[in-house]
């Protein structure tokens, strides 16, 4: 919501996530959004208008907001929706959630409840939710010795209802903690480069370790406490085997809290040389220049490092997904051919309508095309999708 104009909006339109955040699910936000929508697009009518994740208003922090606020406040939205429908402008409308198919989340929005607040549920046409070979949730029930049996998913609610299921994050993978790409097959994924890797790595953790060394020299014993700030290259040291285990979060912790905590490091030691000598001062600068430097460099090399972690676990896995199910073509012209397998199993669950990718890049475009390919001529049975699920790793 942060580019949307809040001045036309009342307080009871939107509520506060965090202090640049905001989340609204009104009439009159959904009446801007739809506005700007039909001017991006140069047209007069939408097919869907999706609601985007409702679960967030559960997260305010200006007011209190409970589920029975949430369901009443998309009550109403549908039913200026349904006003939408009436008048042509939109040919249905729907709800996209991350937590939909997680009845435990504490942000959890029930799809039966949202069908409840719908005046008009034959407007209320599509959902959007996570699929992928790791968040099955909301097409595969915890058990799959009857995978064709109704369990009451998310899936098979809106199959009851004729609700069109689309299904987002099939390469994004966001599951007990943890953030895994299934990419793989990348030129970083070759045994030299990964060794290369190493070695610009260990010279960055030295070129580190050095001018931390080289600080403590110069500074008086008394200063202790502004001594154990520039310990960086040993704390990451010691934390490389867990840092490598999730690329993502790896970059997010490296560049969002080891980064400014250096810069504040840094700040405090330009405040100890001003109120020391003049003539030090210099020193002291060209140091936390060179230092600032060597961390940048250290932080790029330990995401990629991590980056190639995750592509040599892709690996892996795509031998794996060959094991469990033999019906995989060989694609050796794919950039990734775990993402054509990952793309190709959801496209085989006869419950998912579309599969969104959001790909941008051209390679992974071919991959996708080369998946719908695939699936159109060759589609997996539903013997080779419960070979995959009773798979442990995937649980």
């Amino acid at each position: 919501m942060n580019k949307t104009d809040t001045s036309e909006l009342g307080p009871d339109d939107y509520v506060q996530i965090n202090e640049k955040s905001y989340h609204g699910i009104s009439p009159r936000l959904l009446e801007q959004q739809l506005a700007n929508s039909l001017y991006r697009l140069s047209t007069d009518r939408l097919d869907v208008f999706m609601i985007n994740a409702p679960e967030r208003m559960l997260s305010s922090k200006n007011k209190p907001y409970g589920r029975k606020q949430l369901y009443r406040d998309l009550g109403n939205s549908f039913e200026y929706l349904d006003g939408l429908v009436a008048a042509g402008v939109i040919g249905g409308y729907g709800v996209c959630s991350n937590t939909m198919a997680l009845p435990s989340a504490v942000d959890h929005v029930s799809l039966d409840d949202i069908i409840k607040a719908c005046k008009r549920p034959d407007n209320l046409v599509a959902i959007e939710v996570p699929f992928n070979l790791y968040e099955r949730e909301a097409v595969v029930s915890s058990s799959v010795q009857h995978l064709s049996a109704p369990e009451h998913t998310v899936a098979e609610i809106a199959n009851e209802h004729g609700i069109h299921l689309m299904t987002n994050r099939p390469l994004n993978s966001i599951s007990n903690g943890h953030i895994r790409t299934l990419v793989n097959h990348d030129p970083f994924s070759s045994g030299s480069a990964e060794h290369d890797m190493m070695e610009k790595m260990t010279n960055s953790f030295q070129q580190v370790s050095e001018l931390e060394s080289e600080l403590m020299s110069e500074l008086p014993l008394e200063e202790e406490s502004l001594v154990a700030k520039f310990v960086w290259g040993q704390v990451l040291s010691e934390n490389l085997a867990r840092l490598a285990q999730n690329h993502f979060a790896t970059q997010h912790y490296l560049q969002l809290q080891v980064s400014p905590a250096v810069d504040r490091d840094l700040d405090t030691l330009k405040e100890y040389a001003t109120d020391q000598d003049a003539s030090l001062q210099p020193a002291f600068e060209e140091w936390a220049a060179k230092y600032r430097q060597a961390i940048d460099r250290l932080v790029e090399d330990i995401v990629s490092y991590a980056y190639i972690d995750t592509l040599r676990k892709n690996n892996e896995l795509d031998r794996v997904l060959d094991a469990l199910c033999p019906s995989f073509k060989k694609h050796p012209e794919a950039h990734s051919p775990l993402s054509v397998k990952a793309l190709e199993f959801l496209l085989a669950h006869s419950r998912v309508g579309t599969v969104m990718t959001g790909m941008r890049d051209p390679a992974y475009v071919k991959d996708g095309l080369l998946a719908a390919r695939t699936h159109a001529q060759h589609p997996l049975d539903d013997e080779d999708i419960m070979d995959v699920w009773r798979c442990p790793i995937f649980e």
